[in-house]
């Protein structure tokens, strides 16, 4: 029977290693991701997020020794938020319960967060075991996802859609996550580096899922949230080169049809297409809101970043104070 997480024992949610595993319908694989990682991490609390199945996947996970807490809204995004709200330690390794990431490889990912080297170590997808491990269209679309994010971000990542992390506590307690999907792993690698938390890709094998195990993820559905979540945060932490690629393209329309109108005025000195000229005159207009818009948004962003800087300053400054009293 499965448990709130407000009645684990206080020693379970202030572990120093937790292992955190999304389950939504995973019966046919969720017992041995449980058993594999309580032997990678015999010291480490296991705890099964059941997202309201009804395929037996908490009775499972029971069964293999794990710890299990039931979310009821679904969503990927929302059972993260939910773990992390609500445990509390120094590492957290989630992964997924479909039985993909390989449970022998979770060291590599825990050593360079516990050395330091990193706050978020991720276990990048760049071998695999069988050929079908992936979906060609799934393939090709997290090439497409992670070269316009890394486009947009400058950034040189090669999976940022792995189910497979170790977080370092003082990260997660941090973060603010808002996707309610499985586009929450776009959003925590993206919140994670704009923060100035420093992310490490460790290549990890991926095998297909087992029979009886059925992929949740909608390809064009899911894709499109994916990509909106990152034109979302471009919009919110790189205000300038967003309106400015957008003014960009809102321009390029405006003078398309200006010189239309232009090349028509220059060979009868009339403006047959006066709709058209219009038209180009408002994008225009439009194009010069939009950049100023990039101006404002940024000075604002930078501006509530001073003042989030100040008020931790503060807090600090506080706390010490009440420790030398």
């Amino acid at each position: 029977m499965a448990v709130p997480a407000r009645l684990l024992p206080q020693a379970q949610r202030e572990t120093g290693i937790c292992v955190v595993i999304p389950c939504l319908n995973e019966a046919a694989t969720i017992g041995r991701v449980v058993s594999d990682f309580r032997r990678a991490l015999p010291k480490a609390t296991v705890l099964v997020f059941d997202n309201a199945s009804t395929d037996g996947s908490a009775e499972k996970a029971e069964a293999a020794g794990a710890t299990v807490i039931r979310v009821p809204r679904q969503g990927k995004g929302y059972v993260l938020r939910y773990a992390f709200d609500r445990v509390k330690a120094d590492v957290y390794v989630v992964v997924d319960a479909d039985d993909t990431y390989p449970a022998d490889r979770v060291a590599d990912l825990i050593e360079p967060v516990l050395r330091g080297d990193c706050d978020m170590a991720v276990g990048a997808r760049q071998h695999f075991v069988q050929r079908d491990a992936i979906r060609p269209l799934h393939r090709w679309g997290n090439r497409l996802i992670v070269s316009f994010l890394n486009l947009s971000f400058g950034t040189r990542l090669q999976d940022i859609l792995s189910g497979y992390r170790v977080l370092s506590g003082d990260m997660v307690r941090e973060l603010p996550l808002l996707a309610p999907g499985f586009e929450v792993e776009t959003e925590l690698t993206l919140e994670t580096l704009e923060r100035g938390f420093r992310v490490l890709e460790v290549p990890v094998q991926y095998r297909r899922r087992p029979e009886g195990s059925r992929s949740k993820l909608s390809s064009f559905k899911d894709g499109y949230r994916i990509l909106m979540t990152i034109m979302t945060l471009l919009r919110d932490y790189r205000p300038m080169t967003f309106f400015t690629a957008l003014a960009g393209g809102i321009t390029l329309l405006g003078l398309v049809g200006g010189v239309i109108v232009l090349s028509d005025y220059v060979r009868t000195g009339l403006v047959p297409r006066l709709p058209l000229a219009i038209l180009s005159a408002m994008l225009i207009l439009l194009a010069s809101v939009f950049f100023v818009t990039g101006f404002v948004v940024s000075a604002i962003n930078r501006r509530f970043a001073e003042a989030t800087a100040l008020s931790g300053r503060w807090r600090e400054d506080r706390l010490a104070q009440d420790l030398t009293a």
